[in-house]
């Protein structure tokens, strides 16, 4: 505001002194032309000092600024000197008049770098080519219809006038032009120095169409008020400069989208106008061979530099777009070759999906490009859009996990970051999706849960099972003490039933531990088919009884396991139970089906049956100890935990595996790298 002060101060000061001097033409000259030299220099100290400020866009347009002080600063130095020093009185006409008219018409044409709007670097170099051969053209322009034909004493009466009309209509048009920039760039800090270049121009409109009056007559001289009309909008533009914001870093990782390059259509027909102009003043303004000639040399002259100029702009621009290309390219080509899941939308349409995507969800690009967005996403996800939809409006960067839908119907959990990509205008123009598939990471993380929780329940249960088994060795030891005794036969029967439930009670307690460690009973050699015929043998006939027909299907190529027989007896038994009663509880009747086989140097059991399976929100726990899917009752439910602890302590494994209905298990066992018997026959059926 300092600025806009001082030059109103300096106006009405300037105005003061040239009327107290009225009587003296010639001091009253010196002291104008002094006065008139000083404005143009406070807009070029602000920009200076300000300039590590701007870049791109924002320096071109405050060079041009600067270009303005400096024109008319140089011509009205050739004014003075002309009218001061050498006194010639209103030299017009001359090589300064062209220069100051030219530099008045630079805040207009400063407007090509238009630079509120978000635009990127790289195009300020086309920006500056543009101004560079707009202020090249007003030249040629000015000196073509006014300072030509002032040469001749005969034109130079219209000449003046033409000047007068000219002079006011660019300033009344860079007022226009300021203003509708003012209202383009709305509440961004660029409208505030819009105004202000527009303010000093209005109020020294009044004293501009002075001067032009009294130019047009031919009897104006420097150190008059009607200075004031040039002085005012140099004080201005100082405030404008001081106060005007400073350039953001351009980022291309904040997801804007760099606009082109403005079009050279205003350059063509500048150059268009040059020979209209340049040519047909020689039949609507003759001034005389000689001048003729002049103007047909300059005519061509600015055809030449200015067609040169225009080349260089296109050659500018040309080498922006290749390394544009170029960064597309090795975008591209990154896009591709990444790992994660990539796609690109615009106008509620798929535009761009990598390989890593067609793969993951099963679509070519042809049916990419056919899908809307939504259909990529699974039925759990859909209630996510309008959140998502409201934050991308916002043009905040997303991260989200959704449920990503593949082409056969099936889903998969993926965390995705979506980002808007924003053009120079502030709008959205692509949405960019990067998704990740976390599916191996959620079933890791499970299993990862699943082990810290079972090794906590171990601790709890070693615990138990070691002050279970020293009361139980007590009890064993004083059975066998009062057995030693003559008893009747009634107590002695019920003296080795004791015993003999005091032994389970026992196994039981090596079975706990056998769940949170190593099994350091004896291993030897053994079929596990052998193992497995042996157990259904036992079950048999149970089984019968329940309904279920069992269907074997054992592999004569196996591999013998080193493995304690009692213990994967115990778990081929847990598995058979466990199917027995969830077919019987659901159907009354089923199908069991084991089978053997040989996978890489493992061999492997699968336990299947045709029950109501396991849901899958229970699927995490069905190894926990004590958790059970059976009916109260039916089993404490240890176990598949001990079971899993067996597998786990022989280097195996235990799991569930998907199955198009019930349950299925598989046992996996490291064989011993010796071929194991050939099966044993079927057990006929009990009848």
């Amino acid at each position: 505001m300092i600025w806009a002060i001082a030059g109103l101060v300096y106006a009405g000061a300037y105005a003061a002194l040239v009327s107290a001097f009225v009587g003296s033409p010639h001091l009253r000259l010196v002291i104008g032309n002094i006065a008139v030299l000083l404005p143009p220099i406070a807009p070029l100290f602000v920009i200076l000092r300000n300039r590590r400020r701007w870049t791109g866009r924002h320096a071109v347009f405050w060079a041009a600024i600067a270009t303005w002080s400096v024109l008319w600063l140089t011509g009205q130095i050739g004014w003075a000197v002309d009218e001061v020093i050498r006194d010639l009185r209103s030299p017009w006409f001359t090589w300064h008049l062209v220069v100051q008219l030219s530099g008045s018409a630079v805040p207009l044409i400063a407007l090509v770098a238009w630079p509120h709007r978000r635009r990127a670097v790289d195009t300020a170099a086309t920006a500056a080519i543009d101004i560079a051969v707009l202020i090249f053209l007003s030249g040629f322009l000015y000196w073509s219809l006014i300072v030509a034909p002032g040469t001749e004493p005969e034109h130079s009466r219209m000449a003046l006038r033409l000047l007068a009309i000219i002079a006011p209509l660019v300033r009344i048009l860079a007022i226009l032009g300021f203003g509708l920039a003012a209202l383009d760039a709305g509440k961004n800090a660029w409208a505030d120095v819009y105004k202000r270049l527009a303010l000093g121009m209005v109020l020294g409109l009044g004293g501009l169409i002075g001067w032009a009056v009294v130019a047009s007559q031919g009897n104006f001289h420097t150190g008059t008020p009607g200075d004031i009309g040039s002085m005012l909008p140099f004080w201005f533009a100082a405030w404008a400069a001081s106060a005007a914001p400073s350039s953001p870093v351009e980022s291309r990782s904040a997801g804007t989208w760099a606009v082109r390059h403005s079009s050279p259509v205003l350059l063509f027909v500048g150059i268009l106008i040059v020979p209209l102009v340049g040519y047909s003043l020689r039949y609507l303004m003759p001034a005389g061979a000689h001048v003729d000639r002049l103007r047909d040399l300059a005519t061509a002259a600015a055809l030449v530099c200015g067609t040169g100029l225009i080349m260089i702009r296109l050659r500018v621009e040309q080498r922006g777009v290749e390394r544009a290309n170029q960064g597309v390219r090795l975008l591209a080509t990154a896009c591709e070759q990444a790992g994660e899941l990539i796609v690109i939308l615009r106008q509620n349409r798929i535009e761009y999906a990598n390989d890593a995507f067609c793969r993951a969800c099963g679509y070519t690009r042809e049916d990419v490009e056919l899908l809307t967005p939504s259909a990529l996403l699974g039925a759990d996800s859909i209630a996510q859009v309008p959140t998502l939809t409201e934050s991308l409006r916002a043009q905040r960067t997303v991260r989200a996990t959704a449920s990503i839908a593949r082409k056969d119907g099936s889903t998969f959990q993926a965390a995705c970051v979506v980002t808007p990509l924003v053009n120079g205008a502030g709008q959205i123009t692509h949405i960019v999706a990067v998704v990740r598939d976390t599916t191996e990471e959620v079933r890791l993380r499970e299993h990862l849960v699943r082990s810290e929780r079972m090794s906590a329940i171990g601790e709890f249960v070693s615990g138990v099972a070691h002050e279970l088994n020293n009361p139980l060795q007590s009890l064993i030891g004083t059975l066998e003490l009062m057995l030693s005794e003559a008893h009747t036969p009634e107590v002695k029967v019920d003296l080795e039933r004791a015993q003999t439930e005091a032994w389970r009670a026992g196994r039981i307690v090596r079975n706990l531990l056998t769940f949170i460690r190593r099994s350091p009973n004896e291993r030897l050699l053994t079929g596990l088919n052998e193992i497995v015929q042996s157990t259904v043998g036992v079950r048999v006939y149970e089984l019968e009884m329940a309904g279920i027909e069992v269907r074997m299907d054992l592999t004569s190529n196996l591999p013998l396991v080193l493995a304690n027989r009692e213990e994967i007896q115990q778990v081929v038994l847990n598995l058979v139970v466990n199917a027995q009663q969830a077919m019987s509880e659901a159907n009354g009747r089923g199908v069991l089906s084991i089978r053997t086989f040989v996978d890489g140097d493992a061999a492997v059991l699968e336990v299947c049956d045709d029950g109501p399976g396991i849901p899958a929100e229970l699927v995490g726990r069905i190894f926990e100890p004590f958790f059970t899917t059976g009916s109260t009752g039916a089993g404490a439910g240890l176990g598949l935990s001990l079971s899993f602890g067996i597998a786990k302590a022989h280097a195996g494994t235990l799991s569930l595996t998907p199955s198009a209905s019930g349950a299925c298990f598989r046992l996996s066992l490291p064989g011993a790298g010796f071929p194991g018997p050939a099966p044993i026959l079927p057990i006929p059926p009990i009848h």
